[in-house]
């Protein structure tokens, strides 16, 4: 179904909606376990929402990109991306998820 969103998004030039598709196919992939597919399509997402302006996409796909690097064992890159996502969040305002995403780096700090 977010292939078919994304091919109608593609269609209809909507920018923001590719981005949240690649973003959703990113999570999809990740947790099917094909990181370098959510890689992928989480970094769409994120270059589409850069164009954009996005800090609330961007702080999305930071966080998601940190979740992957998470599960690779790659815990430098993870933190450098949750903080990424955790500083836009705070920015906007996102109360709920500054805390989600202070739960992820307080956790993977706890792992090192």
């Amino acid at each position: 179904m977010y292939k078919k969103a994304l091919d109608l998004h593609e269609d209809l030039g909507s920018k923001e909606g590719m981005a949240n598709a690649y973003g959703n196919l990113g999570n999809v992939y990740r947790i099917r376990g094909d990181l370098a597919q959510a890689e992928a399509m989480l970094k769409k997402a994120l270059d589409l929402d850069e164009a954009l302006g996005s800090k609330q996409g961007m702080a999305n796909q930071y966080g998601n990109l940190g979740l992957v690097y998470r599960i690779r064992g790659d815990l430098a890159q993870a933190e450098a991306m949750l903080k990424k996502s955790l500083e836009l969040f705070q920015d906007i305002g996102a109360v709920p998820q500054v805390e989600l995403v202070q739960g992820w780096l307080d956790g993977l700090r706890k792992s090192d």
